[in-house]
């Protein structure tokens, strides 16, 4: 696939077109590109909460480049990872759909790009509204593409897997960044060092 198409194809994704993750589902060469895709949206939420330390905070927290963009990115992927695994255990094991675990971590991990809209959250007196955008928006999106990618799932059986599998990172980012001096938050997850 050239970088045109892989560029079309995230943008249809974006867009919801149906037929895009239907794509992505059946494309086993787009799984690398699907998690770099998450990844690059996470790396971007991670800068904007490095960023909200340096602009907003203050006295800023400390909140080091290192510990909030590099590690906070990495902390974040392999949570989105356990996360899909939990979404693919409950559609596939609990519920009985047909789903296989490459074909969803594709189609999942794609969804996750409006988590890079956790960029903005840096933004003085409107940052909290782009953080809160980025989780909704990748809710919403997720939901979207299993039932886009897989028409059988019923649409309640499909949310309760996404909360299911959001609750893992959504609960556990909070709480590793609690401890003193673990600031490995990204996103909208900034918002929990204000004390």
């Amino acid at each position: 696939m050239t970088l045109d198409q892989v560029i079309a194809r995230i943008r249809r994704v974006l867009m919801l077109e149906p037929a895009a993750y239907e794509e992505v589902r059946d494309d086993t060469q787009f799984t690398f590109v699907s998690i770099g895709a998450a990844a690059v949206a996470v790396l971007l939420a991670a800068i904007g909460a490095w960023l909200f330390g340096e602009t907003v905070l203050d006295p800023a927290p400390g909140l080091g480049f290192v510990d909030t963009v590099i590690l906070g990115t990495i902390f974040t992927i392999v949570l989105f990872l356990i996360g899909v695994a939990v979404i693919y255990l409950m559609l596939s094991q609990v519920f009985g759909e047909e789903t296989t675990p490459d074909a969803l971590v594709r189609v999942v991990t794609l969804t996750h790009l409006p988590f890079g809209l956790g960029l903005f959250v840096f933004i003085p007196q409107i940052g909290f509204a782009f953080g809160l955008a980025s989780i909704a928006a990748t809710f919403y999106y997720t939901i979207f593409g299993i039932r886009a990618a897989y028409p059988n799932v019923d649409a309640l059986r499909a949310m309760i897997a996404v909360l299911l599998g959001f609750a893992v990172w959504a609960m556990v980012i909070p709480i590793i960044s609690d401890y003193p001096d673990n600031n490995w938050v990204t996103g909208v997850f900034v918002y929990s060092l204000i004390d």
